[in-house]
């Protein structure tokens, strides 16, 4: 870029995107926080605050005028223009020069190009026995339609659904993506003021006609589900909403539509799903992706339809990987009041929810048992993530090197992991999900009062000192003894390695059991049989968000194999074998 020049003209492209809060920067000051698309400029020196807040102002400026955007002495040329070729390398700010010449339109296909022609619309549905293959075909391993909801969250069970509409419930997010249709839609450019304005992506413009369309009726099953859900779960404080109660109703919302797809008794037909719970399912969608953020920095924190609204328009949640929201603010503005209870519908549609899910009190615990039985994966996948984290420290620096070492070492990040969150360091984003676990198990256990769903998942995961004691003994043994001479783990590596496996295993065998629970209740529930599961099943969904399971790490270093179940986890090498049971 070539060096900017004081006698320059800038300005602010598509300055509809910009916009503004002023945040408390912890010791009660208000500091001005831009938003430009998915750029955040925070403007916490005293010096060039008034810089910031003069770009909320001007449209066009000449770049010699911000030095004197001061409440004191001027700006140094020098620092102007360092300042300003910042804002220039973001794309906050373009050189009139530079501005494109005469109106360009904008078009999009209408497809996204992904899929194969004649792929067959397929769903998650208990009206068949193809789950084993739908999820073969997605996640590499077989589940039966009782499991399904362990390798497949709630929320994303009635993504590849087709409504009467004959479109997708998911839309261009349809997820797992061996199950996306990429039917024909209308696409086109964002003119909404806010981050998503004249987005390069477009906004589903199909979708959001097929929404407005059943406006009030979408509107009133949104004030209906949100009532009897809290009827079922009141908030701890009354007249407060907290990020965490928002949560785990936004997503017992999504689970409803799923539940009829998947229930053992009158499941809906592909194609058959009320266009209603589909228009429902598609706008709280969006939500979730906020409240997913807002529950793992505090569960506790109140919540509001403008903060959630503010969330988004700063953390560029209107933005997703295929396109971006394509409300009206208005509308939004609308149904975010509805939705937390700030403002009633217009109408009380009929059919009522009640009657379109069939079973409201089972749809509602299909939603909460499924975030009980994803909050005891997450929970487990994240402190094998820390276990790992543990024997990583220990294999630090240690010579000579081995196979072991290498794979324990391997970098645990978003390339080789896609679902990995990586807004804060490794462990601390392990340790995060542990606490949102923890504290979505347990308050979602009040729900069932008298039932062993209240137990913590800390007393679930407790384990026995003695039962370590004699496992950790058992494992150094292998470690040190039973494989051949260019496998044998040293001390003190040896002692540590069989200390984390003791754990993990252990643990592993626990949450295993506590999951069946869940899931077993869950079914019953839905009137679906049971199956057993084991520790690979788990690995399916940890995997991609935690790193490697400790079973894959040995298998690849040492060449020892891991099966596991509730009962037992048995470690082979050759034709030995060791069982470890609690």
């Amino acid at each position: 870029m070539a060096q900017l020049q004081a006698d320059e003209m800038l300005y602010i492209p598509n300055r509809k995107r910009l916009t503004h809060d002023r945040l408390d920067a912890g010791n009660g000051q208000q500091v001005l926080h831009l938003f430009y698309g998915e750029v955040e400029l925070i403007f916490d020196e005293p010096d060039i605050a008034p810089l910031g807040e003069k770009l909320l102002q001007v449209e066009q400026f000449q770049a010699a005028d911000a030095m004197a955007w001061s409440d004191g002495a001027p700006h140094s040329w020098d620092k102007t223009r360092d300042l300003l070729e910042m804002l220039i390398e973001q794309r906050v700010l373009r050189r009139v020069s530079d501005a494109p010449t005469g109106r360009t339109t904008v078009s999009y296909p209408e497809r996204l190009g992904e899929v194969p022609a004649g792929r067959e619309p397929l769903t998650f549905s208990a009206r068949d026995n193809r789950c084993p293959m739908l999820t073969e075909q997605a996640f590499g391993r077989a589940f039966e339609i009782s499991n399904l909801e362990v390798v497949v969250p709630v929320y994303r069970v009635a993504h590849p659904a087709l409504d009467g509409d004959g479109r997708q419930v998911g839309e261009n997010n349809v997820a797992p993506r061996t199950l996306f249709l990429d039917l024909p839609t209308v696409r086109k450019q964002c003119h909404y003021a806010g981050s998503r304005y004249q987005s390069e992506l477009p906004m589903n413009v199909t979708a959001m006609k097929a929404m407005a369309r059943q406006w009030p009726d979408l509107l009133s099953l949104t004030e209906q589900f949100r009532k009897a859900f809290f009827a079922r779960m009141p908030p701890r404080t009354p007249g407060v909403l907290t990020a965490g109660e928002l949560h785990m109703m936004v997503v017992c919302t999504l689970a409803s539509v799923g539940y009829v797809m998947v229930r053992g008794t009158n499941p809906v037909l592909n194609g058959e799903l009320d266009n209603g719970l589909s228009a429902m399912f598609r706008l709280i969608d969006g939500v979730r992706l906020v409240t997913n953020d807002l529950v793992r920095d505090a569960p506790e924190q109140p919540v509001t339809a403008q903060t959630i609204v503010d969330y988004a328009e700063r953390h560029a949640v209107f933005h997703g990987p295929h396109g971006v929201c394509a409300g009206p603010p208005a509308l939004i503005n609308e149904y975010m009041q509805v939705l937390t209870g700030a403002a009633p519908a217009p109408i009380e549609a009929q059919p009522d929810i009640a009657a379109r899910l069939g079973d409201l009190d089972a749809a509602l615990d299909y939603g909460l048992l499924g975030q009980r039985v994803e909050s005891v994966v997450r929970f487990f996948g994240a402190t094998q993530g820390l276990l790992h984290e543990r024997l990583r420290a220990a294999f630090a620096g240690h010579l000579p090197r081995t196979a072991l070492q290498e794979f324990v070492e391997a970098p645990i990040d978003v390339a080789r992991y896609p679902l990995l969150r990586d807004d804060f360091p490794l462990t601390e984003t392990y340790q995060r999900e542990i606490n949102l676990s923890r504290w979505l198990f347990a308050r979602i256990g009040e729900a069932f009062p008298g039932t062993p769903q209240g137990t913590s998942l800390d007393e679930l995961a407790k384990l026995d000192p003695a039962e370590q004691a004699t496992s950790q003994r058992r494992l150094a043994e292998l470690f040190s003894h039973g494989l051949p001479g260019d496998k044998v783990v040293a001390e003190p590596l040896c002692g540590e390695l069989a200390a984390v496996a003791a754990s993990a295993f252990s643990l592993e065998r626990r949450c295993l059991r506590v999951v069946e629970r869940e899931q077993a209740m869950l079914n019953q529930r839905l009137q679906r049989p049971d199956h057993p599961l084991t520790g690979m099943d788990l690995a399916v969904f940890t995997r991609p968000r935690n790193g490697p399971p400790l079973a894959e790490t040995l298998a690849r270093g040492l060449g020892v194999s891991v099966t596991s179940d509730s009962a037992s986890t048995v470690l082979g090498y050759g034709e030995s074998s060791l069982t470890l049971k609690d």
